[in-house]
């Protein structure tokens, strides 16, 4: 009965197409953006990304820069990417690390933040994006980064000619981890959370994410931030989800439970695409 179940599960994911997207590249044109150093984060040299903006839009547009997990770009800023441009919204997804498989370990979050530094100063010069109306996601590992980025104390790290982002949507960012070693004075990002930004802020994260402790741990780690900042912050609690729910399709193993849940995935964009519409305007 059991394998029956796994095999009818497997067959109900492979057949939701509409809700899930079939390739792993989100739509639009691959461009190679110059790279950036970040003292005391290192530099690079490239960072290649895709670029795709609304059909038809001749106004600048906001844009809404992606950041991907652990095991490199899979499909899932692609399904998000698609709706957001449908909406008026440009979308700039970046490569920072290759895929991995099943083994190895991501950088640090701090090595590849001159990856997103460089993009968002890519996305500013941009002739159809609006620079002062950017917005930022990612997922698991690009997760932690969309909290970090949010940091008045990370902001000030990545320069003054980064632009400052306007909306962030991070899914399944590891809350626990980060309230652990941010208040770890030998952390280098000691005490970030106390100088978040009061920034809108949209949090998705499924109550059976392996990766986190204890009950609605993201609740718990945004009431240790600034009034203001907790005011721009709402958690989206995924009822049942595992990490990583919204994956396209299960090509290699990973660390921790995930099981893919359609449902779930589609509702996290519709909230997502009306979070970035309210906040950055198309």
């Amino acid at each position: 009965m059991d394998t029956i179940l796994v095999i009818g599960s497997m067959v109900f994911f492979l057949l939701s197409g509409q809700a899930f997207a079939q390739s792993i590249d989100a739509p639009g044109e691959p461009v190679t953006i110059r790279g950036a150093e970040i003292p005391g984060w290192g530099q690079v040299a490239e960072v290649p990304a895709r670029f795709g903006v609304p059909v038809g839009s001749t106004a600048k547009v906001p844009a809404v820069l992606i950041l991907h997990g652990g095991n490199g770009v899979d499909g899932r800023g692609a399904f998000y990417a698609k709706a957001l441009q449908e909406a008026g919204i440009a979308t700039l997804e970046i490569t920072m690390f290759p895929r991995r498989g099943g083994g190895g370990k991501s950088p640090t979050s701090g090595a590849t933040m001159p990856h997103a530094a460089a993009a968002l100063r890519w996305l500013a010069t941009q002739p159809k994006v609006n620079g002062e109306r950017l917005g930022v996601m990612g997922f698991s590992y690009g997760g932690t980064m969309s909290v970090l980025m949010s940091s008045e104390l990370v902001q000030e790290r990545l320069g003054k000619d980064v632009p400052k982002p306007a909306a962030f949507a991070p899914f399944y960012p590891g809350c626990s981890t980060m309230a652990g070693l941010l208040g770890n004075p030998k952390f280098p990002l000691y005490n970030a959370h106390t100088r978040m930004s009061a920034t809108p802020m949209l949090i998705h994260v499924g109550t059976r994410d392996d990766l986190e402790r204890g009950e609605r741990p993201c609740d718990a780690f945004v009431a240790m931030w600034p009034a203001a900042a907790r005011e721009q912050v709402t958690v989206r609690n995924v009822e049942g989800a595992t990490h990583a729910f919204d994956t396209q399709k299960i090509d290699r193993e990973f660390s921790v439970n995930v099981v893919p849940s359609p449902k779930d995935a589609a509702e996290a964009r519709v909230a997502v695409v009306s979070f970035f519409v309210k906040h950055l305007k198309p």
